[in-house]
């Protein structure tokens, strides 16, 4: 879903849980990966007490949806999508036993009312995760400068 006020409801049921593990759907050519954005394609943040929150970005969409994470895939020559858990030293694997202390949306560069991406204040620090041109953004902190024009973060929705 990536409607805004449903999106609300699911990211703010979260505040105040622990994040237990995050799930992740990479892209595989060769034996061989990406770096930490590039190659990722969905991922599923798994909190204590809930179904597990699936991410997916299509352009400047995020959908974010209560379903657990598919099984991995061959593409014949084309390569494989491995799912499995997320490591070090990708960064959504750094996020993993921390508590969810506040979130807020993002609305990305697009005219619709949307979902763009989501900013996760965990214990320790910020998570910023969006959808921008078909590619991941994710950083630690707040948007930087330089996408503030394309991603306009919301106010903290458990405030």
């Amino acid at each position: 879903m990536n409607d805004p006020v449903a999106a609300a409801e699911l990211v703010r049921d979260l505040i105040g849980r622990r994040l237990l593990a995050v799930t992740e759907a990479r892209y595989w050519y060769e034996g061989q990966r990406s770096d930490d954005a590039a190659s990722l394609l969905d991922f599923w943040l798994h909190f204590e007490g809930k179904p597990a929150l699936m991410a997916h970005g299509c352009g400047e969409h995020l959908r974010l949806e209560l379903v657990g994470p598919y099984p991995s895939y061959k593409m014949q020559e084309c390569g494989e999508t491995q799912v499995g858990p997320s490591r070090e030293p990708d960064l959504l694997a750094s996020f993993a036993g921390q508590r969810l202390l506040d979130a807020s949306l993002i609305r990305g560069y697009t005219t619709e009312p949307s979902v763009g991406g989501l900013r996760l204040r965990f214990e320790h620090d910020d998570l910023v995760v969006a959808s921008l041109g078909d590619e991941w953004v994710l950083r630690r902190g707040p948007v930087p400068t330089d996408l503030r024009r394309y991603l306009a973060v919301g106010s903290w929705l458990g405030s």
